[in-house]
């Protein structure tokens, strides 16, 4: 049986993780910084592990003894990371410093599945669309500096240890549960309001006109098992669609599944500085190494979206 171990599980991505790897038969553990959560649907078991010291992870790693590490615990939020830089960085790159040199440590087998994030790329002006996973990275934020500065020590564990790692750059993913601070749930709760009679049916957007690669969390959590039961140690993957949809796209696909009528207004000061219009994946190399593709369309996870919002609304 395999035995899987999930950093960071009761976070969005995290949650439908550890079902899907519970369906395909997967004995799971999550860790938690927070109190454990007594009951759930998405792990047979939960550890509370501090990250920040090594002793505490090898303990825990010795509890679960893990065929596969979903190494997903991070601060993952672009704007928190301009506020917190040290805390974002301290997370993000020592906290798996600690659990890489605790696999080391230890010298057991285990396959980790890391996750990065499209925001190492960054931008650059001179790169042809679509972005391949060779591409140089020009991080734009603390939050993608963090995640490139994990992918290249990545490689140096690969080369100098030994350690089967692979090494996974989601672009973004959206669906049901996920938290406020992203544009799909942002406007989803908003046009919820309306409905509910809770706020003017007038929407105040900004820019509209970027064009972004979107992708079902249920997608992406797939293209993750696939990585660990196929793909190839000391590689990179970009995990997306490989289709610009313009954010006006979604925001008038998100109006249409309201119950009561809702407009929307430009509103200029809610633009974000350095907005880059046009930004997409190459998903050729995931697809020809472990056979992932998409399987949900973007209509199907709006609906289901705003249906859990919905659903779950207070």
């Amino acid at each position: 049986m395999n035995v899987s171990l999930i950093t960071g599980i009761n976070g969005f991505v995290g949650k439908h993780l550890g079902r899907l790897l519970m369906h395909n038969g997967h004995t799971v553990y999550g860790t938690s910084r927070n109190s454990i959560q007594e009951s759930n649907d998405y792990s047979d078991y939960q550890l509370q592990v501090s990250f920040d010291n090594k002793d505490e992870i090898k303990k825990a790693l010795n509890i679960i003894k893990p065929n596969f590490i979903f190494h997903l615990m991070a601060q993952s939020n672009v704007p928190d990371s301009w506020k917190h830089p040290e805390e974002t960085y301290y997370t993000n790159v020592i906290k798996t410093i600690n659990l890489l040199d605790s696999i080391v440590e230890l010298n057991i087998p285990v396959r980790i599945i890391n996750i990065g994030s499209s925001e190492e790329y960054g931008f650059n002006r001179d790169w042809d669309m679509p972005i391949k996973e060779d591409y140089e990275l020009y991080p734009q934020n603390p939050y993608g500096e963090s995640k490139a500065t994990i992918s290249k020590l990545i490689k140096q564990y690969v080369d100098k240890y030994g350690l089967d790692i692979i090494h996974m750059r989601p672009f973004n993913h959206i669906g049901p549960g996920q938290r406020p601070g992203f544009v799909v749930p942002d406007f989803s709760y908003q046009i919820i309001q309306i409905e509910k009679g809770l706020k003017n049916p007038i929407l105040k957007v900004g820019n509209l006109t970027s064009k972004r690669d979107f992708t079902d969390v249920r997608d992406i959590v797939r293209a993750y098992l696939l990585a660990a039961k196929k793909g190839k140690t000391g590689e990179v993957y970009n995990v997306c669609s490989g289709v610009p949809v313009g954010i006006i796209t979604i925001l008038e696909k998100l109006i249409t599944l309201s119950t009561v009528d809702v407009k929307y207004e430009v509103d200029e000061k809610l633009y974000r500085p350095n907005d880059i219009p046009l930004y997409y994946g190459d998903n050729s190399k995931i697809f020809q190494d472990i056979q992932w593709q998409m399987e949900r369309s973007i209509d199907t996870t709006l609906s289901d979206t705003m249906n859990f919002l919905r659903n779950s609304f207070k």
